[in-house]
């Protein structure tokens, strides 16, 4: 799982009209090394690089108002 697919995921639910958004929330179980590679891409994609990286046990990201909450197994 990479910031790419978490995207295509995204605009997949976006564009198909059967799946209603309003209130949406995905949850995945993630190995912890998949967790913490796409939790290092979003960090180093979504800010201006003044912090330290920090791993977070739950990553939640919030596209096109589907809330996907991403955890470690």
């Amino acid at each position: 799982m990479d910031l790419e697919k978490v995207l295509q995921m995204a605009n997949e639910c976006v564009d198909n009209d059967t799946i209603p958004t309003e209130g949406l929330t995905i949850s995945y179980k993630l190995d912890g090394d998949t967790h913490k590679k796409l939790d290092e891409e979003l960090f180093y994609n979504t800010n201006n690089n003044l912090t330290n990286f920090v791993h977070n046990d739950v990553i939640e990201i919030n596209l096109a108002g589907i809330t996907f909450i991403f955890e470690i197994e």
